[in-house]
């Protein structure tokens, strides 16, 4: 909760807006939820919302959706906006305790109740609330007035020294209009984005549970809690706690504490574990504060028992057990309240089908839900604090970051997905491409920032493994902003690669509906100015067509083929080299991005409206668990030279198997030319060079080679395959 004095016009402002004349909803249609300490009156729903004009202060309201980003409302504005709503109080509840609760705005708040000020906050992604005071509200029909406000940054500051802690939601490649143009800021994201809610309680409001584990000895663990409240607790006050399985069957644990922060000792818990190692077992802990035989206020939130360490070597290990991330990076939306729970569980449905078992939240925090729907799945989160390339590095910034970054360790900390915090994505300290881009680049820049910030995270929270940053060295990016596609097949030196991909179109019925119907290429420019269009969708021409070469081609169709085969195969080589290289260094590879998070047309796999590219189903292959690895450097080789590549069993898996068979096929002009069968015991974990295959060409033309892992009772255990085409000598 952020209080601050209200400003002095505020008056003015109220006698303006009160005197405009509408039909006020109020909260009459909400439903409200209770249990025995605390009832709940929603908000959500109609509200009006009023935009300031300058040249006309008496305006008008209009109704409008909450939770809702007012981009998706209809409303293309930045800046200020104002919202507000009627709620019906009676005299039981107006003689409760009353916090004012919210769960996302976007960015900067303030809040009136009755026209009486509470106070204001900072940040989008934060939950927030405010302790009513009694003599502000009265029995019958009450006024909450919201002014939310979510500006551009400043000309002067854009785009090396922001202010807002957005991250991707105001500065990024994938945004509306992209990170370098002068449209770069269009499409707000700001508004009530997530729920509003009154609640009643006694004396006092529980406002957040803070549950760590630590594993203890003798197969003891320990969780550390802190409840947050409102107030202090009452003299006497006991908190009851109740701590049982969720999501499975067992022991239920159940005590008494008087303090905030207790310890629960737990003696063999099932353990959360990751998608392909386990069951993600949950539990439900409950607290409920008693005073003088009174429940005071009850509050719920969900808990795991999960270790995560990374070592010396940058090497995972979760309950001790060793294991690789296979990632992705994901932006779900520009706009977060687009993500209902529906729509979340597709896109965890693709994830999971695609074997991905590890989630990149790029430069940003999610829906709420998302983080739910991980925890229930075993997916694992690489989770980022909002901070994109360069900021100011002011008193005022460094302390607004550090607040955010609390909110963010505490309000995210009971998930037992989010398995490492990155604190700051590409910095300018540690982006020495930023000299070509800024003249007034300096690279001592945040440096002192994020170095306060990594020492303040891991003092908050041991319980999860904390990066400063994530290093430009860790986005190779071959092939589309520097060196060739084929440089994937080179050794790396980097444990993580964070970032790795390249673009792709859509198919042509979701590129008509971004761009429009009878779609034309844009006539050749060295300016690429005739591209203005693709590039605020995101688009890179330059990179498309001088650094990865891919041919434009005569027409739409032909150059959404060439991207896409383009994509593809740089997927394929890149995951497949990385996964070879396992714990020699890699231990953890991001492809980037999974989805389009508007209309556009960038680095995903899967479009906006979340059909699938070719390079979706080539990473589902390059992520099998058990993988039949085949090492290459080319796709073109002169008639005559041999075709020799690496055989390799990658196995990811909980399981050894004995007597497996790898079967190598060789096709031409659609028929089997070449057979080869290896027999060998293949062990959990294990990523091994079997063997190597050398390719009976027949001439010049297309081969595929295909490859199987079988296991003793003739099930698939992977499948691979390798296109190159065989080019007469010149």
């Amino acid at each position: 909760m952020k209080h601050l004095t209200p400003y002095l016009f505020i008056s003015f402002i109220f006698i303006i807006l009160n005197g405009c004349t509408t039909t006020d909803p109020t909260s009459k249609v909400d439903h409200q939820t209770q249990n025995s300490a605390r009832s709940t009156l929603n908000l959500d729903g109609q509200w009006q919302f009023f935009i300031p004009q300058k040249e006309n202060k008496k305006g008008r309201w209009q109704t409008i959706q909450v939770p809702a980003n007012w981009y998706k409302q209809g409303f293309d504005i930045s800046g200020k906006a104002w919202y507000r709503k009627s709620f019906h109080l009676n005299k039981k509840q107006q003689n409760k305790k009353i916090t004012l609760e919210f769960h996302g705005a976007d960015y900067f708040s303030q809040v009136w109740i009755n026209d009486h000020y509470i106070g204001q906050h900072e940040g989008y992604f934060q939950r927030f609330s405010f302790s009513i005071d009694p003599q502000y509200l009265h029995e019958g029909a009450n006024k909450i007035l919201v002014k939310v406000n979510s500006p551009t940054e400043k000309p002067e500051d854009f785009s090396l020294n922001k202010r807002l802690i957005k991250g991707i939601f105001s500065h990024h490649d994938t945004r509306p209009g992209g990170a370098w143009s002068k449209r770069g800021q269009e499409k707000n994201t700001g508004g009530l984005w997530n729920s509003v809610q009154l609640h009643f309680t006694q004396k006092v409001f529980a406002q957040q549970i803070i549950a760590r584990p630590y594993q203890a000895k003798d197969k003891t663990w320990q969780l550390k809690v802190k409840l947050k409240l409102s107030h202090s607790l009452p003299q006497g006050s006991t908190i009851q706690w109740q701590l049982h399985p969720d999501n499975h069957q067992g022991e239920h644990f159940s005590g008494n504490a008087n303090q905030q922060y207790f310890t629960i000792n737990v003696k063999q818990p099932k353990l959360w574990w990751p998608i392909g190692h386990g069951k993600p077992n949950l539990y439900k802990l409950s607290l409920t504060i008693k005073h003088q035989g009174k429940s005071l206020d009850q509050i719920k939130t969900q808990v795991a028992f999960r270790t995560v360490q990374l070592d010396s070597k940058k090497i995972w290990r979760v309950n001790g057990q060793r294991l690789m991330l296979l990632g992705t990076n994901y932006i779900g939306s520009q706009w977060l309240s687009e993500l209902n729970r529906i729509k979340l569980q597709k896109d965890i449905a693709l994830i999971k089908a695609a074997n991905i078992n590890t989630i990149r939240v790029h430069a940003h925090l999610s829906s709420p839900d998302f983080y739910k729907l991980c925890d229930e799945n075993g997916l694992m989160i690489w989770q980022d604090f909002p901070l994109q390339w360069g900021y100011q590095d002011t008193k005022i910034f460094h302390q607004q970051a550090s607040l955010q970054l609390k909110d963010m360790l505490e309000q995210y900390a009971n998930h037992p997905s989010i398995i490492h915090w990155t604190l700051h994505n590409e910095p300018p300290w540690d982006a020495n491409w930023m000299k070509w881009k800024y003249k007034n680049y300096n690279p001592e820049q945040n440096k002192a920032l994020d170095k306060k910030l990594y020492a303040q995270a891991i003092r908050i929270d041991k319980s999860r493994p904390t990066s400063s940053h994530s290093s430009t060295a860790e986005h190779p990016w071959l092939g589309w902003y520097s060196g060739h596609w084929l440089d994937y097949a080179k050794p790396t030196k980097q444990a993580f690669i964070a970032e790795y991909g390249a673009q792709a179109l859509p198919d042509i019925a979701s590129l008509e509906k971004i761009m429009g119907k009878n779609l034309q290429l844009p006539e050749k420019s060295k300016d690429w100015k005739s591209w203005q269009e693709w590039k605020y969708h995101n688009f890179q021409p330059k990179e498309s067509f001088k650094i990865a070469k891919i041919k434009q081609g005569k027409t739409v169709n032909e150059l959404i083929k060439n991207t896409q085969a383009y994509q593809s195969q740089l997927i394929q080589l890149a995951a497949e080299s990385y996964r070879r290289q396992s714990y020699q260094p890699v231990s953890s590879l991001f492809q980037f991005m999974f989805v389009e998070n508007w209309e556009s047309m960038n680095w995903a796999i899967v479009d906006y409206w979340r059909k699938p590219k070719p390079a979706y189903e080539q990473l589902k292959i390059a992520y099998q668990p058990i993988l039949p690895s085949l090492e290459w450097n080319k796709v073109d080789y002169p008639l005559g030279k041999p075709v020799t590549i690496g055989l390799w069993a990658l196995n990811d898996s909980i399981t050894s198997y004995k007597k497996v068979q790898y079967k190598v096929e060789l096709l031409y002009k659609n028929n089997t030319i070449q057979t080869k069968l290896l027999s060998f015991d293949m062990g959990r974990d294990t990523h091994h060079k079997i063997n190597t295959f050398t390719a009976g060409v027949k001439g010049v033309g297309k081969y595929t080679i295909k490859a199987q892992l079988i296991a003793k009772d003739k099930t698939v255990l992977g499948y691979n395959n390798y296109t190159f085409h065989v080019r007469p000598v010149p």
